[in-house]
């Protein structure tokens, strides 16, 4: 009689090859034709939701990598301040959002995780990657949405990447999103600024070089803000330029500022 040999776990296993894992850290690659479909519907749903105001958008380089750093006050502001932007972004986002019922959907807009509250340097990496790769960046330097609606403290990964890289960070400034589902169709204002090139004092990147750097970029977004929202930089939102060239040479349409900030009076969502 004989006898019906089960092969072991390890012999399946090993018959069997694994599937190899998401590499998280590589954002997907959106097809940009439905990137830009998903992009137009979000603005519809915003004209509906809210009355955004956009000022200074010429700011906005046309080309090349660079940075967009912004406050944080509401999950809408994740794809809110990209949405009126011409080109497509990837983003940082918390690793706890990678594992949640909407974490599909966070890989598929183009994110990759970061660790809060440690230097995560898997991230950096990541960023400096994408940069290298002539990609829009948009990172949101506080880490959280701030349950005061106030500017936090913001954390130096920001100065980390934007030192490294060498390309322009352009701060963002974003109020009134806190209302939006809460009130009816509140103002949202989106406020871009002068594209930053930030350089560190001598050959090599200090600490100190990413703080003052990060809190060169926060001041410049807190003096876009109104007072009650710039938190802890509400002291020190005088901008004072020190080891930052501005560079307006690429900015999104050849429009002066003297010409650009009459447009900010009427230039609003555009859906």
């Amino acid at each position: 009689m004989k006898q019906d040999i089960q092969p072991s776990q390890s012999e399946k296993s090993a018959a069997t090859p694994n599937k190899p894992e998401k590499n998280l850290y590589e954002p997907y690659s959106t097809p940009p034709v439905l990137y830009h479909a998903i992009r137009w519907l979000a603005r519809f749903l915003f004209l509906l939701l809210a009355r955004v105001q956009l000022r200074s958008r010429y700011n906005v380089p046309k080309e090349g990598p660079y940075i967009i750093a912004s406050n944080h006050l509401s999950w809408l502001d994740v794809p809110m301040v990209p949405a009126y932007l011409s080109r497509k972004v990837v983003y940082m986002a918390k690793e706890e959002a990678f594992y949640s019922k909407v974490g599909w959907l966070v890989r598929f807009l183009g994110a990759f995780p970061v660790k809060r509250g440690e230097g995560d340097r898997q991230a950096i990496r990541a960023a400096s990657e994408q940069l290298k790769q002539k990609k829009v960046l948009v990172i949101f330097p506080e880490g959280t949405r701030s349950k005061t609606h106030a500017m936090n403290k913001a954390n130096a990964g920001l100065g980390m990447i934007a030192l490294r890289a060498g390309v322009p960070v352009v701060p963002v400034a974003i109020w009134g999103s806190e209302n939006v589902l809460r009130k009816f169709s509140p103002r949202v204002t989106i406020a871009y600024g002068e594209p930053v090139v930030l350089k560190p004092k001598g050959a090599k990147v200090t600490r100190e070089d990413m703080e003052e750097a990060t809190d060169e970029i926060m001041r410049r977004i807190a003096a876009m803000l109104p007072a009650r929202y710039r938190g802890v930089y509400g002291e020190e939102s005088v901008v004072t330029p020190v080891k930052a060239i501005i560079a307006p040479e690429i900015s999104e349409s050849a429009a002066t500022p003297e010409i650009a900030q009459k447009a900010d009076a009427v230039e609003v969502q555009d859906a």
